[in-house]
């Protein structure tokens, strides 16, 4: 009798401590993906700038262009909106790409969590069968 508590206790002991094993994994997965969101955003970030900048000009030249045009000083002819329709060309096809980042962004991080988790689980099924194989002999 004293034997089946003892083995229960070491059995408890065991799922116990395969359990903890799993939950450091999961949070050490967990912090790499955050870092891995964390560089992403830093990229976001640094394409967004730009495009910030872009915009403030865009607006300036309007605001230059629709003063011009209420205080009838200048007419506002097609060689002085060309430019401006082409920052804003550059400006949507810009926005159109960003649109995108987080879900490419999102589909990577998945695909090597995914990769990452299968390549352990392996791992671990492969230490595990080499413990319950028969001896050689």
């Amino acid at each position: 009798m004293t034997r089946t508590f003892a083995d229960l206790a070491k059995a408890l002991l065991n799922a116990t401590l395969i359990l903890l094993a799993l939950c450091l994994f999961l949070g050490w997965k967990l912090m790499a993906a955050a870092s891995a969101v964390t560089a992403n955003a830093a990229e976001i970030t640094s394409r967004v700038e730009p495009l910030h900048t872009a915009v403030t000009g865009l607006q300036g030249e309007i605001a230059s262009l629709r003063a011009a045009v209420q205080n009838g000083t200048a007419t506002v002819s097609p060689a002085r909106l060309a430019p401006v329709e082409e920052r804003l060309d550059q400006l949507q096809a810009s926005l159109s790409e960003m649109r995108d980042l987080p879900q490419q962004a999102a589909a990577g991080a998945a695909r090597a969590g995914a990769a990452e988790f299968a390549a352990r689980l392996t791992g671990l099924l492969r230490c595990s069968g080499q413990k319950n194989a028969a001896p050689p002999g």
